[in-house]
Order: structure tokens, then C-alpha cells, then sequence
């Protein structure tokens, strides 16, 4: 009896985790959806200078929470339009544009808020690394969203999820003329 009891919970618990797993990599595509999706280039920039740049930063924001919300399937209080076992209410926390412009990168860091605040790393190419650690080689989008998930026995659990995207990766080495 005892063992019966012991599988049962040791089964529980990993249908849990699978369903954690399964919540992560849903957030984590849905972020580089998202990021993709706000990336709208200055097209005249890259056609006299051929830097890839973000036009707006706020506009490239609101298409974020926009896409975001759609990728999700989030309503206007950020909470699943349709019932869902996994996730019950997503809060965007964080969301950084780097403008690379050949050495320098310009930050563009929106908080949980909506409030911008900017600045410029002179000579950054090489060394500014987004706060999941990656390191910023060209034009890229960083995100971070906190969301409660639903687990077994009524248990809700905060997480968050973040990811960088790179808008084009010059995987060869060479500069683009």
C-alpha cells in the first residue's frame, strides 16, 4: 500500500514538472515572437548606412505588449481570455532595446511601468551584456515577464521568463559595407 501511495505522488510530481517544462517553453516562444515582432528597422538608416536599427523604441514597446498579449492569448488585464490550466495572469517586467551602431550601443530599458529611461555605452561592442548574460554583437531586444502558473492541488507559483533576441546575427565575422 505504501508503495502504491509513494508511485502515485513520485507521478504527480513529475506530471507537475512536465507541466512547468511545458509553461516555460511556451513563455519562451512567445517572448521571441514578441521580440521579433517589435522590431521594426529604420529602413532609411540601413539604406544610407546599412546599420540595422529600431526606428522607435516606443512604438517598437507598445507592438511588444501587443504581440505579446496576442502570442499569449492575454486579455486587456493581461490575464488568459480563455481558461487555461497553466497560466492565470502574466506581468511584463522588463523590456531593452541595443541599438548597435558600430561600437556604441544605445539602451533603451522600459520597466514594469511603461517608463523609459535611455542611455549610451560608448565603445560597448563586446562588453554590454544583456541581464540574461547575452552578449550584445548586434541590434537586439531583451525581455522578461513574471506570471503565476496554476499547479496541482490549488498550488499557484510565480516564475518568470526572459529572453534575448538578436534582429540579424552576422555569423560569419565580416562587416557588412
Amino acid at each position: 500500500m505504501y508503495l502504491l501511495i509513494f508511485l502515485v505522488l513520485v507521478f504527480a510530481l513529475q506530471m507537475q514538472l512536465y507541466l512547468f517544462v511545458i509553461t516555460g517553453t511556451i513563455m519562451e516562444d512567445a517572448l521571441a515572437a514578441s521580440g521579433l515582432a517589435s522590431a521594426v528597422i529604420d529602413v532609411r538608416e540601413y539604406g544610407m548606412s546599412h546599420i540595422i536599427q529600431i526606428a522607435s523604441p516606443d512604438a517598437a514597446y507598445q507592438l511588444y505588449r501587443e504581440a505579446l498579449k496576442q502570442n499569449l492569448g492575454l486579455g486587456d488585464l493581461w490575464e488568459p481570455e480563455r481558461q487555461t490550466p497553466l497560466i492565470r495572469a502574466v506581468l511584463p517586467k522588463q523590456y531593452i532595446i541595443y541599438n548597435v551602431k558600430k561600437d556604441d550601443i544605445e539602451i533603451y530599458s522600459y520597466d514594469e511601468n511603461g517608463e523609459c529611461s535611455s542611455w549610451t555605452e560608448y565603445d560597448g561592442l563586446g562588453r554590454v551584456k544583456a541581464p540574461d548574460d547575452t552578449l550584445i554583437e548586434s541590434t537586439s531586444v531583451y525581455s522578461r515577464v513574471g506570471f503565476e502558473v496554476q499547479g496541482m492541488l490549488g498550488l499557484t507559483v510565480y516564475a518568470q521568463k526572459e529572453k534575448t533576441v538578436d534582429i540579424v546575427s552576422n555569423l560569419a565575422g565580416e562587416e557588412i559595407v
